[in-house]
């Protein structure tokens, strides 16, 4: 082939084989996949004698941002009908995808297993699935007492509430790899269902749980990856990141018009988009617009000390009650972990919540039930804990430098430029 082509997607590999069905479109001829449609165009290459046929075929391009130039394809073996070994072949794109998580599954569990945490299960399917204004859980019905008498919960969206509770019930070290769901958007980084590890450390700091992250990612993208970590990781508070990125103090805008007032005097927002009537969204609308560019420039790091409105389950800084002892890391602009430094005080817990839900309420969402076995388990007391959730699909797609999720989870959702959802699974 002598010239070049475009593609809807490709990994960020300069080549990858990938195993599909040619198939012969209207619109030309296209490599099928179970979590991918290649369009394809033939030059002065032959076409393929046979309307449809399993095939192994390479590629090989460049990524410009979001548009991939592929420079050449071939044929790599041919295979017209049943199983072969093509889908053994770790090679592949599919096999890198898989040979990743198998990888990262194990390494995991050694890693926890090391330091003495128990691995633990539990329910993903519950009654209360939490208040968080910013969440959309995935509503289940079971008909435990006959066909007539339906029973919603939901799928968690986190297994955070469940392994609390154990911590109140006496575990210290714990950790998940948990299946979790989420409604909403399905982008490049975000699925319905996706891999979510998470841990606890019962009587230790947050440092020490940011020490866990740090080496467990830095162990992670060492191992065959496309983006190895620099360390020691920096550590920055939001404070600091704010004043960079878009020159104030967040700390001194706490409420909804003093920072609306802010962004209108620096103009760092539309006006339409400074209208809301909730100080979360606006600050949000300001991570869209300038924190996480910011954030993206400066590699692996920390964000500490989040002011405190946006940390409903973490505790509050000793030192400065406007802040929340909450961190996230960040890669390359890649929101990887969120952990807490664990809010234990009952009373304040259900004053948050509650306030989480006139805040639902408002907006016009679902109202989701209390979540009181939760809240039962810290009247009865939690040690102080630390803990985290580590978005496990996002670090294989750091792990294998690539820009899409499907490309480490090949049952993900994606849509068509016409909006049209693909691959139900």
């Amino acid at each position: 082939m002598s010239d070049t082509q475009r593609l809807d997607r490709l990994p960020d590999h300069a080549s990858v084989q990938t195993r599909g069905r040619l198939v012969q479109t209207d619109q030309g001829w296209e490599l099928r996949n179970l979590h991918r449609r290649y369009s394809l165009v033939f030059f002065n290459a032959a076409e393929p004698a046979a309307s449809e046929h399993l095939a192994l075929v390479e590629l090989a391009g460049q990524r410009d941002g979001e548009q991939v130039t592929v420079a050449s394809w071939r044929v790599v073996a041919h295979a017209q009908t049943g199983p072969t070994r093509l889908t053994a072949d770790r090679t592949t794109e599919l096999g890198r995808a898989l040979e990743a998580r198998a990888r990262f599954n194990r390494q995991a569990r050694h890693f926890f297993e090391s330091r003495d945490f128990l691995e633990v299960e539990t329910p993903a399917w519950v009654r209360a699935p939490g208040t968080d204004v910013h969440l959309s859980p995935v509503a289940a019905t079971v008909h435990l007492d006959g066909p007539h008498l339906p029973r919603t919960g939901y799928l968690h969206t986190s297994p955070e509430f469940s392994m609390k509770r154990l911590l109140c019930e006496g575990a210290e070290r714990i950790y998940q790899l948990a299946r979790v769901w989420r409604d909403g958007e399905v982008t490049a980084r975000h699925n319905p269902e996706f891999s979510l590890l998470e841990w606890y450390r019962a009587w230790e700091p947050l440092d020490a749980i940011m020490d866990d992250v740090e080496q467990l990612v830095a162990q992670t993208l060492h191992a065959g990856s496309a983006r190895p970590l620099l360390r020691p990781i920096p550590r920055v508070t939001m404070q600091e990141v704010v004043r960079e990125a878009c020159g104030f103090d967040i700390l001194d805008t706490l409420t909804l018009e003093p920072l609306r007032e802010t962004v209108h005097r620096l103009d760092l927002l539309p006006p339409h988009l400074c209208e809301t009537t909730h100080w979360d969204d606006l600050f949000f609308a300001l991570v869209v617009e300038h924190i996480d560019p910011f954030i993206a420039t400066m590699g692996a790091v920390f964000v500490t000390e989040w002011p405190a409105p946006l940390a409903v389950l973490a505790r509050k800084s000793p030192h400065d009650a406007r802040t929340a002892e909450r961190f996230e890391l960040y890669v390359d602009g890649v929101e990887l972990a969120n952990g807490f430094g664990e809010l234990t005080d009952a009373q304040e817990q259900r004053a948050r919540f509650e306030e989480d839900s006139r805040a639902r309420k408002a907006r016009g969402l679902p109202c989701l039930p209390m979540p009181e076995a939760f809240l039962e388990a810290l009247r009865f007391g939690m040690p102080p804990s630390s803990g985290v959730a580590l978005g496990v699909d996002r670090l294989l797609m750091l792990q294998l430098g690539t820009a899409s999720i499907r490309d480490v989870a090949p049952f993900a959702l994606w849509r068509t430029e016409a909006g049209e959802l693909v691959d139900w699974p």
